[in-house]
């Protein structure tokens, strides 16, 4: 009987999309690539600077406080190490970015 209804009436029109509702979930998903990719890069600047320094300051070589800064990390799904740390404010990370800045321009006195 539905059948020969819609037949009668005709289907159900399609709905229409919500274009505004695509538009967000596209934003978002590119903005959770670009953190992802900032991420990234952010880890491979601090691998990078902490290896100069490892390079140009004599090194003990203290296996306890390498096996501390390993319990500090954690295995992504995707294989690949995480460290998160927490900075007290924003004057920190501004901080901590002239201090790269410095290091990669080679004003380390």
């Amino acid at each position: 009987m539905k059948s020969r209804l819609e037949v009668l009436l005709g289907s159900k029109p399609e709905a229409h999309r919500d274009e505004s509702l695509l538009a967000q979930v596209e934003r978002e998903a590119r903005e959770l690539a670009r953190k992802e990719r900032i991420a990234s890069a952010g880890g491979q600047l601090l691998g990078a600077a902490f290896a100069f320094l490892g390079e140009i300051l004599p090194g003990s070589g203290d296996s306890e406080q390498t096996s501390q800064l390993a319990e500090c990390l954690e295995k992504g799904g995707d294989g690949k190490m995480k460290l998160t740390i927490t900075l007290p404010d924003e004057a920190m990370l501004d901080n901590l970015a002239r201090s790269l800045a410095r290091i990669a321009g080679g004003g380390l006195g």
